[in-house]
């Protein structure tokens, strides 16, 4: 059993997840058709800390070694980085969203000092800050962190976001399970995630750092759906109103420029070592 996940770690995290991480996910979906309602949002935390995390770091232990776990940890935890990263992370998609938002629905309708305090801080920071600490984190020490990076080694930067994109889109299947529209809202995530998953791999490797690449997933989420405890800043602007994928969207967007800007390659030079010590 070791030794197949030393050979094969990647397919080793995505079995576990799969399997313990969606049964934890999929809890309040079996409450629900019994009767009995449970709120989604703590048993999606405990599938990305128990699913996720959890293989994430132990796996990383038993193929690098201890140095390997404190060098992934290092990376979770690397919050030195300039303040123009922090900017990208944190203003690029909200920024695009409000641009989108325009674009869709027109100006809102209350645009009082209140109502744009209210989405700034507690629709926009607030609810980044809620979902980095809760899942967003966890999520990309696993997905950009081992996942994509490690397929970056073998397959290069491109290939890596795409292959990871579907993966990572049915990551959320348990939330639209019910759904008539289920699958056709899950190949819309996929492709929404390749720019996505580009984006992320592009912000890695530029910086080292899992916590800015979290905050950017944050950030994107609390542009609508938030961190999972309250509104997003698109919802305060224009209460009442379904804005649908708006983050996506724009994370997309945001994807699709550096998939430009860079030429496909995200940052990577043409000859460089592999960014993570594993294969």
């Amino acid at each position: 059993m070791t030794d197949s996940i030393r050979r094969h770690p990647v397919a080793a995290l995505l079995t576990w997840f799969f399997t313990v991480g969606q049964a934890i996910a999929f809890l309040p979906v079996v409450a629900g058709a019994g009767g009995t309602h449970l709120p989604p949002m703590p048993f999606i935390i405990a599938s990305n800390m128990v699913g996720m995390l959890l293989p994430t770091l132990a796996i990383t232990r038993l193929v690098e070694g201890d140095a390997g776990l404190k060098a992934l940890w290092g990376r979770i935890i690397a919050f030195r980085c300039g303040a123009g990263w922090y900017a990208f992370a944190l203003l690029v998609v909200p920024a695009a969203a409000g641009v989108l938002g325009l674009l869709l629905g027109g100006p809102p309708r209350d645009l009082s000092p209140g109502t744009l305090v209210a989405a700034l801080v507690s629709g926009l920071l607030v609810q980044t800050v809620v979902g980095l600490a809760v899942s967003n984190l966890w999520e990309e020490a696993a997905w950009t962190g081992f996942v994509q990076a490690r397929l970056q080694n073998r397959h290069g930067a491109l290939k890596a976001a795409l292959l990871t994109a579907p993966l990572f889109a049915l990551q959320h299947v348990s939330l639209v399970a019910g759904n008539a529209a289920a699958v056709v809202i899950l190949i819309l995530v996929a492709v929404l995630a390749v720019p996505f998953r580009a984006a992320t791999g592009w912000l890695y490797h530029r910086t080292g750092s899992i916590f800015l690449v979290g905050l950017f997933h944050a950030a994107g989420n609390a542009v609508a759906v938030g961190g999972g405890f309250g509104d997003g800043m698109l919802p305060l602007l224009y209460p009442g109103i379904d804005i649908g994928p708006m983050h996506l969207l724009a994370s997309a967007a945001v994807g699709v420029v550096v998939l430009i800007l860079t030429r496909g390659r995200l940052g990577v030079p043409r000859t460089s070592p592999p960014f993570h010590p594993g294969a």
